[in-house]
């Protein structure tokens, strides 16, 4: 409209209609960035709350956190603190294992000892008494029986009681040789190179005997009587050992050795024969006996063997020399071969 085309009242009129038209538009102009700013506002508070929302769960996350590793700190201490204790009892216990042991081992020994001290002093009173009377009553009898005043159908009973006598101090020999074997008198390196010498000969058979570590002869341990026993169960060992070789290795070289190992002695015979097949040892061949004649000393018997590469044993028996039980005296000695055919 154009409002300069208009004069007198009619411009009045006009004026007056556009002047209300304004007034009635301003309301609305000023109501739109008030509705604006409130929608902002309401946009602000929402995010406010939700940012408190996360500042909160965050917070409470936080706090469990804390509590949970708190939780298992206390248990983790308390876990540590029951395995040292466990730790300390079960040190204590393998402690106390081993001192059992230690003294078990020094039971059997000690029994050992005593044993071997009863078997020699059994043996010297029937040597000296029961023998004496035996060897008399045979030189009475072999002066009878040679009597040339005795009639010739008495001599036949004299002769006949003469072998018996002599049969019976034969046998008197073996049970004292078995209550301690007379070649021992002389040590145990002795007594295993003669015995080794005679199972050669005998037998056949190439054989080699080292020794190393042991303390001169047997008379310096004659009066230590565990000791004593030690040499007696090592000899019946080693004439147990060749005695399997010879009925069951079919072979042809045996290796003995003797030898000091710590506070033990440990005593292997190894051969080159047929071997023995898995499980034949728990089928006899005297095994079984020498295990057990070696866990009665206070060792242990173990074998390696295979079929057709030939057979190994070793016993091992904890030692007792002279003045300290368990512990080696003196110098070692350089080790000795001894090769018979």
């Amino acid at each position: 409209m154009n409002l300069g085309m208009h004069d007198g009242p009619l411009c009045s009129r006009c004026h007056g209609t556009a002047l209300a038209g304004l007034a009635a538009a301003a309301p609305c102009a000023a109501a739109a960035p008030a509705a604006a700013a409130a929608q902002h506002l309401a946009v602000a508070a929402a995010a406010l709350t939700v940012a408190c929302a996360a500042v909160a769960l965050t917070t409470l996350a936080l706090l469990v956190c804390w509590l949970r590793g708190r939780t298992l700190a206390r248990r983790c201490s308390r876990l540590a603190l029951e395995l040292g204790r466990e730790q300390t009892r079960r040190a204590q216990a393998e402690r106390a294992w081993r001192d059992s042991q230690a003294h078990l081992r020094r039971l059997a020994i000690a029994r050992a000892g005593a044993r071997e001290a009863e078997r020699r002093r059994i043996g010297r009173d029937i040597h000296d008494d029961l023998g004496q009377h035996l060897l008399a009553l045979h030189l009475d009898i072999g002066s009878l029986h040679n009597s040339p005043r005795l009639p010739g159908w008495l001599r036949e009973q004299t002769g006949l009681l003469e072998r018996h006598v002599r049969l019976t101090i034969h046998a008197l020999r073996n049970v004292i040789n078995d209550l301690r074997p007379a070649a021992l008198e002389q040590g145990l390196r002795l007594a295993m190179r003669r015995h080794v010498d005679e199972f050669a000969r005998l037998s056949g058979l190439r054989c080699q005997l080292d020794i190393a570590g042991l303390d001169g002869p047997a008379a310096a341990h004659a009066a230590n009587a565990p000791f004593a026993a030690l040499e007696t169960v090592l000899f019946r060992l080693l004439q147990e050992a060749l005695s399997n070789v010879l009925r069951h290795a079919a072979a042809s070289n045996v290796h003995v050795t003797l030898r000091r190992d710590g506070d033990s002695l440990v005593l292997g015979v190894r051969d080159d024969g047929v071997g023995l097949a898995p499980g034949c040892e728990a089928r006899g061949t005297g095994l079984s006996g020498m295990a057990d004649r070696a866990a009665a000393a206070g060792g242990k018997l173990t074998l390696e063997s295979q079929p057709g590469r030939g057979t190994m044993v070793t016993i091992v028996l904890p030692a007792a020399s002279p003045g300290r039980p368990g512990r080696a005296t003196g110098t070692a000695e350089s080790p000795q071969a001894e090769y018979c055919e």
